[in-house]
């Protein structure tokens, strides 16, 4: 029986905790598109004339579901990183120790920087429904010229997103110039380790491969 560690179950508490919290946004949303286009597609649903119990239950049923997911899946997901056949160093720890020690700078361009392409969709299908609800209030153009006004505007977002993500990756690559060398050099550590463990458990079991067996010249 292992005796988890302090900084272990605070690292786990972290995980978990991030899971649920991308569960309840995406539940959220979910709900959003719900009650917002399900009325356009059927008519007949109109959240707008249901009771408050009835609208409270349907909206906080998705974000509750991916909540009570996403949280488990991650805590799933962290115990196999730590203590998993295959895990060999305490990883998962060490890179919350690491971002512990961040400041709220760095930590808010590092998460931008690894989630950079969720935020250019998420942003690019939020400014497409933001531009074409703005382009919809136009009497005078007709439902395609509003269409392609929308997507231009959509566009134009997108592309100053990417743009950014560019300079964030310049910016980090100037700040942090030997951060690809570090964890180049922390996977071949993590290779040495685990092959050194496995050697070791093929010695403890008394393991004997075939070359081994030919030569001790014992057939078995």
């Amino acid at each position: 029986m292992k005796i988890l560690t302090a900084e272990e179950i605070e690292a786990h508490h972290y995980h978990t905790l991030s899971g649920g919290v991308k569960g309840a946004v995406a539940g959220v949303i979910i709900s959003g598109l719900i009650f917002k286009l399900a009325p356009m597609r059927f008519p007949k649903f109109r959240p707008a004339k249901m009771p408050w119990s009835l609208k409270t239950a349907m909206f906080i049923t998705p974000p509750t579901l991916l909540t009570s997911i996403c949280a488990e899946e991650a805590s799933t997901a962290f115990e196999q990183q730590m203590y998993g056949s295959n895990a060999t160093t305490n990883a998962a720890v060490e890179e919350h120790r690491r971002w512990k020690q961040l400041p709220l700078s760095e930590k808010l361009i590092e998460g931008a920087s690894a989630n950079k392409y969720k935020i250019i969709v998420a942003a690019w299908a939020a400014s497409l429904y933001g531009s074409w609800k703005l382009v919809d209030r136009d009497p005078i153009m007709t439902k395609t010229q509003k269409a392609v006004q929308a997507r231009m505007y959509a566009q134009t977002v997108t592309v100053m997103l990417l743009l950014g993500s560019i300079g964030l990756s310049m910016y980090e690559e100037k700040q942090h110039p030997d951060a690809r060398k570090l964890e180049e050099s922390r996977r071949w550590e993590k290779a040495l380790e685990r092959a050194e463990e496995e050697e070791a458990n093929l010695k403890q079991s008394g393991h004997r491969t075939n070359e081994d067996r030919v030569n001790a010249k014992i057939f078995k």
